[in-house]
């Protein structure tokens, strides 16, 4: 082998070592925020006067407790997701289970379209969201209001 050549290979190397390790720490960035976001959403489950300073007008703060456990729930998922552990068939199943829950359709209805703003421009996210929400559509097609 040509040393030009060598010299390619292990630029190259070197070049796959350095985005391998930067999409490594991204995930770990990713992973400690949503640690950091959990904890803050139990502290409000579990305290729901807490809770009630963030509630949207009109809600009382139990009930958003209840729609901030949902939410992480979907915290969850949207990391696995991210961290490319729940795509595919697999992503709409779990999407499809997730709706089947009264309370994760609840948590949808109120808070789905924020979800898909805060979405854009985020490939990952927006498959995240759209398959909540052809999850949630499916699931509200199949058993309308009242029944």
């Amino acid at each position: 082998m040509k040393t030009s050549h060598a010299v390619l290979v292990l630029a190259a190397v070197g070049a796959v070592q350095v985005a391998q390790r930067e999409r490594h720490q991204n995930q770990c960035n990713r992973v400690a925020v949503t640690q950091l976001h959990h904890s803050r959403i139990a502290q409000l489950v579990a305290n729901p006067d807490l809770a009630q300073d963030w509630a949207p007008k009109g809600m009382d703060g139990g009930e958003f407790a209840q729609l901030l456990s949902e939410n992480q729930q979907m915290v969850v998922l949207s990391l696995w997701h991210r961290l490319r552990l729940l795509r595919g068939s697999r992503l709409r199943f779990v999407a499809d289970t997730l709706m089947e829950r009264e309370g994760a359709r609840r948590y949808w209805e109120h808070f789905g379209a924020s979800r898909a703003r805060e979405a854009e421009g985020n490939r990952c996210a927006q498959r995240f969201t759209e398959a909540m929400q052809s999850a949630y559509l499916a699931h509200c097609a199949a058993k309308p209001a009242g029944v």
